[in-house]
């Protein structure tokens, strides 16, 4: 179960003579959700989306890949978020890629993401079907109710947050988690929030350099564990790379186990299950897109070499991975997105 920053990806690549432009269900949420769909995980997604060709858009990759997206609420007279990555090669010749929320046609800017209203929490909870994981990347009074309901229920809570805004609300969230994963470079202040509130499981990223953990169960006392990236096959886009490590993550950690506090006790279990992330954040680095990988590889295939390359046995080549061959599941629409929002989901 899922709820936050789930959105229409639109990538556009100006590497080579020629520009193109794809469009992905995406947001770290929606990304996360995906994965674990390719993984064979029964996923669900929450949230707001507009009424609109966009969110036809997104519903339509959603589905594809067997996400849920009943407990998404689509509004009439609203637009559904959109984020567009553009992707391009630096001074160096290295790729790159930048965001931005202007659309690319008319330059209008795009609908944002809006969070779950607190009015609407308890009537979606009592919709919620049994789940043993609840994964949310935005705070918001909404949103905590449906986490803290989600741990009282069993449920492993993973926060995986993009700044603190207000402290209060943001410790509350931290309270209701099992685990907290953040960029180094986004969140001033972080580590004071996070020692206070003593989240059982605690992950920094350090993008290409890799990442740090420590973990407070079990007895430990929170020493940091430094575990660097692995190497990319191929560098041709690193965007989504945190969220097929956070996906990969709770894969490795929660597929064969029913009880959350279990799993967050177990810490060689944890260094497994977020080294097996970071192999698959360097497979999906070879690929365009937030989830490129997935859209030329079969998930056996995927997961088998994450787990040779995690043991040190393998450094597949890009060939390697194209184990199988995919039906696209992105538009090549090149309307504006703007315009083309005017239209009716339901058209």
């Amino acid at each position: 179960m899922g709820t936050g920053f789930i959105v229409l990806d639109v990538i556009r690549n100006s590497v080579g003579t020629t520009a193109t432009e794809k469009r992905f269900a995406g947001g770290s949420c929606g990304n996360v959700l995906t994965i674990l769909a390719y993984f064979g995980w029964h996923a669900n997604a929450v949230g707001r989306i507009g009424d609109d060709h966009v969110g036809r858009e997104l519903v339509d990759d959603l589905s594809k890949w067997h996400v849920n997206t009943k407990l998404l609420q689509v509004e009439t007279g609203r637009g559904t978020p959109i984020i567009v990555q553009e992707n391009y090669l630096d001074a160096r010749g290295r790729p790159r890629h930048r965001f931005s929320r202007a659309c690319p046609v008319c330059g209008a800017t795009l609908p944002a993401y809006r969070p779950l209203l607190t009015s609407e929490a308890a009537t979606i909870s009592a919709k919620l079907p049994s789940h043993s994981v609840f994964y949310f990347d935005r705070v918001a009074p909404g949103t905590l109710e449906l986490a803290q309901k989600s741990r009282a229920n069993g449920a492993l809570v993973v926060f995986e947050p993009s700044g603190i805004k207000d402290e209060r609300l943001f410790a509350e969230c931290l309270k209701a988690a099992h685990v907290v994963k953040y960029a180094n470079d986004r969140i001033e202040g972080v580590h004071d929030v996070v020692a206070k509130t003593k989240v059982p499981v605690e992950i920094e990223t350090f993008g290409a350099k890799g990442l740090r953990l420590r973990v407070r169960a079990n007895g430990r006392a929170g020493a940091w564990n430094e575990l660097p990236a692995f190497s990319a096959p191929e560098l041709l886009d690193a965007a989504g790379a945190g969220d097929w490590t956070t996906a990969g993550f709770i894969h490795g950690l929660m597929r064969k186990r029913a009880s959350p506090d279990e799993a967050v006790a177990d810490f060689d279990a944890i260094v497994f299950a977020i080294r097996q992330g970071q192999a698959l954040a360097a497979l999906n680095c070879g690929f365009e897109g937030a989830r490129g990988l997935m859209y030329i590889a079969d998930a056996k295939r995927v997961l088998e070499l994450s787990a040779a390359i995690v043991k040190g046995t393998k450094t597949p080549s890009v060939a390697e991975v194209q184990s199988k061959k995919r039906v696209n599941g992105h538009s090549n629409d090149k309307e504006c997105l703007t315009c083309s929002g005017a239209r009716s989901l339901h058209a």
